[in-house]
């Protein structure tokens, strides 16, 4: 039988106490108070979304300028993007305009490799100071010239583009094997997708998982993209705006967070 102190407005205004029980005078223990903590949102933006796009910028809108690239955040007028740059240093695949000499196309393998990813690193690098880690060139490879990293993102530069081009392009699942469904039967019942990660792994072996919503009533829960880390705690998060299809959706949770190594789907929405 608990009884607490309550504010009138008639009497002396005491503070609240902790409810104690009348018999016993045994006092009532309140459970912790939960904690909130702050976990890192990823935002995934489709093409669609933005203003326009301009020699390689995604131009977003400012509030101070006329546009924005979204990618290395350049601020001026869309003329200025257009006539002014070539390329963005946000975004390696938005290099566009390199081309092989009529000579190199009738190059041996080895030699055109060479030079496509020297004549790439020099306007990347050295002229649009793109930040390019872990670069590493490869002769033998009949697609690619060379293979580098940039903002946690694996890249290999093509040098067999239609029409002598040579360009960057992201690695599907960062380089990975394509992951497939465990449980393909699903596929008409499901609600949840669950996902986990070649890079998500505790040192105990215990690994995190993702759970994506599609197949959910409320609408909201479907462009969030939730990581829990082995015993259930949030870890991160990532928002896609509005209903976009699988192929798109998954390639922005391996942007997001890692490599995917396994997709399982089920009928019950873990929560």
């Amino acid at each position: 039988m608990l009884y607490g102190s309550i504010r009138t407005d008639e009497g002396p205004r005491e503070p609240l106490r902790d409810p104690v029980c009348k018999p016993c005078g045994q006092s009532y223990v309140r459970r912790p108070a939960l904690k909130a903590r702050l976990v890192p949102l990823h935002v995934h933006i489709t093409e669609n979304l933005f203003v326009e796009t301009v020699e390689g910028h995604r131009l977003i809108e400012d509030a101070e300028h006329e546009a924005r690239c979204f990618d290395c955040g350049t601020t001026g007028r869309v003329n200025w993007f257009r006539f002014q740059t070539n390329g963005c240093p946000g975004r390696p695949e938005s290099i566009e305009v390199l081309r092989h000499s009529r000579a190199m196309l009738d190059a041996e393998l080895d030699v055109r490799a060479r030079e496509t990813a020297k004549v790439w690193w020099d306007y990347a690098v050295d002229y649009l100071h793109m930040f390019v880690g872990d670069w590493r060139v490869v002769t033998d490879d009949p697609r690619y010239a060379a293979y580098f990293t940039f903002r946690d993102r694996e890249y290999g530069l093509r040098h067999d583009l239609p029409a002598g081009r040579f360009g960057a392009e992201k690695l599907p699942n960062r380089g990975r094997p394509k992951p497939a469904l465990a449980n393909r039967e699903l596929e008409a019942t499901y609600k949840q997708v669950v996902f986990y990660f070649h890079n998500r792994i505790t040192d105990s072996g215990s690994m995190y998982f993702a759970t994506w919503t599609p197949s959910y009533a409320n609408v909201t829960d479907r462009e969030l993209v939730i990581l829990y880390a082995p015993e259930g705690q949030i870890s991160e998060v990532l928002r896609v705006p509005g209903l976009r299809p699988w192929d798109e959706t998954v390639g922005a949770i391996c942007d997001a967070f890692g490599p995917i190594s396994d997709i399982v789907l089920q009928t019950r929405v873990y929560e």
